[in-house]
Protein backbone atom coordinates (compact mmCIF):
# COMPACT_ATOMS: atom_id res chain seq x y z
CA UNK A 1 0.00 0.00 0.00
CA UNK A 2 3.05 2.58 0.69
CA UNK A 3 3.98 1.75 -3.15
CA UNK A 4 0.81 3.34 -4.99
CA UNK A 5 0.22 6.13 -2.15
CA UNK A 6 3.89 7.02 -3.08
CA UNK A 7 2.91 6.90 -6.89
CA UNK A 8 -0.28 10.00 -5.87
CA UNK A 9 1.83 11.68 -3.26
CA UNK A 10 4.89 12.20 -5.22
CA UNK A 11 3.19 14.05 -8.48
CA UNK A 12 0.92 15.80 -5.71
CA UNK A 13 3.61 17.23 -4.16
CA UNK A 14 5.24 17.77 -7.36
CA UNK A 15 2.64 20.10 -8.72
CA UNK A 16 2.17 21.79 -5.70
CA UNK A 17 5.78 22.32 -5.90
CA UNK A 18 5.29 23.67 -9.60
CA UNK A 19 2.69 25.79 -8.58
CA UNK A 20 4.27 27.62 -5.78
CA UNK A 21 7.04 28.12 -8.24
CA UNK A 22 4.53 29.89 -10.38
CA UNK A 23 3.17 31.77 -7.76
CA UNK A 24 6.71 33.02 -6.31
CA UNK A 25 7.55 33.61 -9.92
CA UNK A 26 4.71 35.83 -10.33
CA UNK A 27 5.73 37.56 -7.29
CA UNK A 28 9.17 38.54 -7.67
CA UNK A 29 7.63 40.02 -11.71
CA UNK A 30 5.56 43.29 -11.93
CA UNK A 31 2.32 42.61 -10.74
CA UNK A 32 -0.30 41.31 -12.82
CA UNK A 33 -3.54 43.54 -13.73
CA UNK A 34 -6.39 43.45 -16.25
CA UNK A 35 -6.58 47.59 -16.25
CA UNK A 36 -3.38 49.21 -16.13
CA UNK A 37 -3.07 53.51 -16.17
CA UNK A 38 -0.24 55.87 -17.35
CA UNK A 39 0.39 59.26 -16.52
CA UNK A 40 0.73 60.84 -19.98
CA UNK A 41 2.22 64.40 -18.62
CA UNK A 42 4.55 62.28 -17.16
CA UNK A 43 5.86 60.33 -20.09
CA UNK A 44 6.45 63.70 -22.40
CA UNK A 45 7.90 65.37 -19.56
CA UNK A 46 10.61 62.37 -17.91
CA UNK A 47 11.60 60.33 -21.07
CA UNK A 48 14.33 61.70 -23.02
CA UNK A 49 11.98 61.56 -26.36
CA UNK A 50 9.41 63.60 -24.68
CA UNK A 51 12.17 66.68 -23.35
CA UNK A 52 13.58 66.60 -26.57
CA UNK A 53 10.13 67.33 -28.33
CA UNK A 54 9.76 69.68 -25.92
CA UNK A 55 12.99 72.02 -25.31
CA UNK A 56 12.72 72.18 -29.86
CA UNK A 57 9.05 73.72 -28.53
CA UNK A 58 10.72 76.25 -25.95
CA UNK A 59 13.41 77.11 -28.28
CA UNK A 60 10.23 77.98 -30.76
CA UNK A 61 8.81 80.13 -28.02
CA UNK A 62 11.62 81.58 -27.19
CA UNK A 63 12.09 83.23 -30.77
CA UNK A 64 8.94 83.92 -31.33
CA UNK A 65 8.35 86.11 -27.94
CA UNK A 66 11.65 87.46 -28.74
CA UNK A 67 10.03 88.31 -32.07
CA UNK A 68 7.56 90.22 -30.56
CA UNK A 69 9.58 91.85 -28.54
CA UNK A 70 12.17 93.15 -31.73
CA UNK A 71 8.36 93.98 -32.84
CA UNK A 72 6.89 95.55 -29.88
CA UNK A 73 10.50 97.99 -30.09
CA UNK A 74 9.94 98.83 -33.54
CA UNK A 75 5.89 99.98 -33.34
CA UNK A 76 6.88 102.34 -30.64
CA UNK A 77 9.65 103.79 -32.48
CA UNK A 78 7.45 104.41 -35.06
CA UNK A 79 4.92 105.87 -33.21
CA UNK A 80 7.65 108.00 -32.03
CA UNK A 81 8.24 108.90 -34.99
CA UNK A 82 4.84 109.73 -36.13
CA UNK A 83 4.14 111.26 -32.95
CA UNK A 84 7.27 114.09 -33.47
CA UNK A 85 6.32 114.73 -37.09
CA UNK A 86 2.48 115.57 -36.38
CA UNK A 87 3.29 119.07 -35.72
CA UNK A 88 4.17 119.51 -39.43
CA UNK A 89 1.58 117.62 -40.85
CA UNK A 90 -1.40 118.91 -42.33
CA UNK A 91 -3.93 117.61 -40.14
CA UNK A 92 -5.56 114.97 -43.06
CA UNK A 93 -2.09 113.65 -44.05
CA UNK A 94 -1.58 112.86 -39.74
CA UNK A 95 -4.92 111.43 -39.78
CA UNK A 96 -3.59 109.14 -42.79
CA UNK A 97 -0.58 108.06 -41.27
CA UNK A 98 -2.20 107.20 -38.07
CA UNK A 99 -4.75 105.02 -40.14
CA UNK A 100 -2.14 103.44 -41.87
CA UNK A 101 0.07 102.64 -38.40
CA UNK A 102 -3.07 101.44 -36.78
CA UNK A 103 -3.80 98.89 -39.40
CA UNK A 104 -0.35 97.92 -39.63
CA UNK A 105 -0.63 96.96 -35.69
CA UNK A 106 -3.68 95.14 -35.89
CA UNK A 107 -2.23 93.17 -38.82
CA UNK A 108 0.93 92.49 -36.81
CA UNK A 109 -1.14 91.79 -33.63
CA UNK A 110 -3.54 89.07 -35.35
CA UNK A 111 -0.13 87.54 -37.28
CA UNK A 112 1.41 87.44 -33.43
CA UNK A 113 -1.75 85.91 -32.00
CA UNK A 114 -2.33 83.10 -35.31
CA UNK A 115 1.54 81.90 -34.69
CA UNK A 116 1.28 81.37 -30.59
CA UNK A 117 -1.91 79.52 -31.57
CA UNK A 118 -0.01 77.59 -34.23
CA UNK A 119 2.59 76.76 -31.61
CA UNK A 120 0.01 75.53 -29.02
CA UNK A 121 -1.29 73.43 -31.51
CA UNK A 122 2.11 72.25 -32.34
CA UNK A 123 2.76 70.75 -29.01
CA UNK A 124 -0.78 69.40 -29.03
CA UNK A 125 0.17 67.72 -32.55
CA UNK A 126 3.55 66.57 -30.95
CA UNK A 127 2.23 65.14 -27.30
CA UNK A 128 0.40 63.04 -29.52
CA UNK A 129 2.73 61.90 -31.97
CA UNK A 130 4.56 61.33 -29.17
CA UNK A 131 2.14 58.66 -27.62
CA UNK A 132 1.50 57.15 -30.73
CA UNK A 133 5.52 56.85 -31.10
CA UNK A 134 5.64 55.20 -27.96
CA UNK A 135 2.35 53.02 -28.33
CA UNK A 136 4.83 49.60 -28.67
CA UNK A 137 6.28 50.00 -25.70
CA UNK A 138 2.60 50.75 -23.98
CA UNK A 139 1.57 47.87 -25.72
CA UNK A 140 4.49 45.34 -24.48
CA UNK A 141 4.04 46.86 -20.88
CA UNK A 142 0.40 46.04 -21.24
CA UNK A 143 1.42 42.42 -22.17
CA UNK A 144 3.69 41.85 -19.58
CA UNK A 145 1.15 42.86 -17.03
CA UNK A 146 -1.53 40.82 -18.73
CA UNK A 147 -3.39 44.17 -19.10
CA UNK A 148 -6.56 44.01 -21.48
CA UNK A 149 -6.90 47.81 -21.04
CA UNK A 150 -4.77 51.14 -20.58
CA UNK A 151 -6.30 54.31 -18.86
CA UNK A 152 -5.06 57.57 -18.93
CA UNK A 153 -4.06 58.24 -15.41
CA UNK A 154 -6.31 61.91 -15.73
CA UNK A 155 -9.51 60.14 -16.03
CA UNK A 156 -9.43 57.70 -13.35
CA UNK A 157 -10.45 59.10 -9.71
CA UNK A 158 -9.72 56.30 -7.36
CA UNK A 159 -6.45 53.84 -7.90
CA UNK A 160 -4.03 51.04 -6.91
CA UNK A 161 -0.88 52.41 -7.37
CA UNK A 162 0.32 48.93 -8.40
CA UNK A 163 -1.22 49.25 -11.88
CA UNK A 164 0.38 52.46 -12.20
CA UNK A 165 3.27 51.41 -15.34
CA UNK A 166 4.44 55.04 -15.73
CA UNK A 167 7.87 54.56 -14.53
CA UNK A 168 8.51 51.23 -16.16
CA UNK A 169 6.99 52.98 -19.25
CA UNK A 170 9.52 56.01 -18.93
CA UNK A 171 12.08 53.62 -18.88
CA UNK A 172 10.95 51.54 -21.38
CA UNK A 173 10.79 54.68 -24.19
CA UNK A 174 13.97 55.68 -23.05
CA UNK A 175 15.39 52.06 -23.65
CA UNK A 176 13.45 52.02 -26.74
CA UNK A 177 13.46 55.32 -28.34
CA UNK A 178 16.18 57.34 -26.48
CA UNK A 179 15.99 61.19 -27.67
CA UNK A 180 14.09 59.68 -31.16
CA UNK A 181 17.34 60.93 -33.26
CA UNK A 182 16.72 57.46 -35.03
CA UNK A 183 12.97 57.98 -36.25
CA UNK A 184 13.69 60.71 -38.96
CA UNK A 185 13.13 64.46 -37.99
CA UNK A 186 9.14 63.91 -39.34
CA UNK A 187 8.48 62.00 -36.52
CA UNK A 188 11.05 63.24 -33.46
CA UNK A 189 10.50 66.72 -34.04
CA UNK A 190 7.32 69.13 -34.05
CA UNK A 191 6.23 69.57 -37.80
CA UNK A 192 6.80 72.99 -39.32
CA UNK A 193 2.80 74.14 -40.33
Amino acid sequence: MAAPLRSYVFPLALGLCLWAAGVFAQGLSAPRAEVVIVDPNRLFAETLFGQNISQALEAEAVELSANNRRLEEELRAEEKELTEKRPSMAPVDFRDAAEAFDKKVQAIRRERQDRARALEDKRTSAEQRFLATAQGVLVELMNERGANVLLDMRAVILRDSAIDITNDAVRKIDEAIGRGEMLGKAEAAPKEE
